[in-house]
């Protein structure tokens, strides 16, 4: 009976010191990092931030279903959402939140929470695939929509709404409309396409024009901060000879105040010799407006740039970043683009009028009158690549308003963020 006595006891104390061992492995594998972020060299404001986290985060920090991530100063008053996601050759792990004021010399630390909740909230970002196409909607409502079948020879983003589900864009040729203007038909909401490549035209939709369609979709993601999604797109010329593929990186995420930012990153590849952007003014990135942002149509809208330049004297300059605001249903609602640090020729040059059309074109210097004929022409080489990268800023209000200069600032030169276990 002693020897069975020892062994029970002997046995409860071996499950005592195997429940305190897995207790102790599992908090030591709750242990999240603190993530520190500094404003160098800015005020911040809405700042859009993402810090990269060791490869190990993969292995310890499995989040289920219902779980959610948030960061948390340590005396527990400030919350911020966070999304954890994967980028790169080795899927490492970043995490990004949206820092909403942080002033000039500031540093602000937070850990890293996680909860679980029985019923999450549906993500504030949803991106969902819509047959051929995919939808990103804010909450419950719609945002755009990235269609790849409605136009004759491009992809595109269309519509674009404002938080009240306004368009942004313009709606014709999309949709029948005897209220809008009917000029240039190949301005469909948003585009990335140029006029001259290695001598074709994918610009308009002309007969005997290039084409670029939608191929695949990758990597669709939601969450709290940011939804997301890759495209690969084909160029083809008028007799279907692949010229080209380009990869888009695009994201989108919902500001505290009710704005808007879409990322947009393209990345084009020759898939046969060399690949040569002709300079022209018919390119490149570019957004057609709703007509009463537009300031040749007399209805309250304008444009700004970085540079300072206004309305009709914006076209064909070099800036930053340009703005184009106006009313919108009796509300005041803009769109500026920013052009990323790093793109080739930054900063570039903008095919931006008055009456409407919104686009940056690095390729356009001759016909912008900065050079002579051909100064715009870029080669891409066979196995080379061109990456440029945009984002776009829907806001509310006018520049000032929207602060849109000091939002550049934030995507040109971000707070530093770090994390450490």
């Amino acid at each position: 009976m002693r020897a069975k006595g020892r062994g029970v006891r002997w046995f409860l104390c071996t499950l005592l010191l195997l429940s305190v061992s897995l207790a102790a492995r599992a908090q030591a594998r709750e242990a999240l990092p603190t993530v520190t972020v500094r404003a160098l060299h800015h005020a911040y404001h809405n700042a859009i931030v993402t810090v990269a986290l060791p490869l190990s985060t993969q292995h310890r920090l499995t989040l289920g279903p219902a779980d959610r991530l948030y960061l948390e100063t340590s005396d527990g008053k400030e919350r911020r959402s966070c999304q954890l996601g994967y980028t790169g050759e080795y899927y490492r792990p970043q995490l990004s939140f949206v820092e909403p004021d942080l002033a000039q010399g500031a540093t602000r630390t937070y850990r890293l929470r996680r909860e679980h909740a029985s019923h999450p909230d549906q993500p504030e970002v949803r991106v969902t695939p819509r047959g051929p196409d995919m939808e990103v909607s804010i909450g419950s409502a719609l945002f755009t929509r990235y269609t790849t079948h409605s136009g004759p020879n491009k992809p595109f983003f269309y519509p674009i709404l404002t938080p009240d589900g306004s368009p942004i864009t313009r709606r014709w040729p999309m949709e029948a409309t005897t209220d809008e203007s009917h000029d240039h038909p190949h301005h469909r909401g948003l585009w990335f396409t140029h006029g001259n490549i290695n001598g074709i035209d994918f610009w308009s939709e002309e007969k005997g024009t290039g084409k670029t369609e939608n191929l695949a979709f990758r990597r669709p993601v939601s969450g709290p901060v940011y939804g997301g999604f890759e495209a690969e797109t084909a160029w083809r010329a008028p007799d279907g000879k692949l010229i080209a593929t380009d990869r888009r990186w695009i994201r989108v995420y919902a500001l505290p105040n009710g704005d808007r930012v879409l990322d947009f990153t393209i990345q084009i590849q020759p898939t046969e010799g060399l690949v040569v952007f002709g300079d022209t003014k018919e390119g490149t990135f570019g957004l057609r407006v709703a007509d009463t942002l537009a300031p040749a149509r007399k209805q309250g809208g304008h444009i700004e740039t970085s540079t300072g330049n206004k309305d009709g004297a914006a076209w064909g300059k070099a800036a930053e970043w340009v703005d184009y605001w106006g009313p919108i249903h009796g509300q005041t609602y803009g769109v500026a683009i920013f052009d990323h640090p790093g793109n080739l020729r930054h900063p570039q040059t903008w095919h931006a009028r008055d009456y409407g059309l919104f686009a940056v074109n690095p390729f356009g210097l001759h016909d912008f009158g900065l050079g002579p004929e051909g100064a715009g022409d870029y080669t891409v080489p066979q196995g080379g690549h061109l990456t440029l990268r945009y984002r776009l800023l829907f806001h509310r209000g006018d520049t000032a308003a929207a602060q849109v200069a000091q939002q550049y600032a934030a995507y040109a030169d971000p707070p530093q963020a770090e994390a450490r276990w």
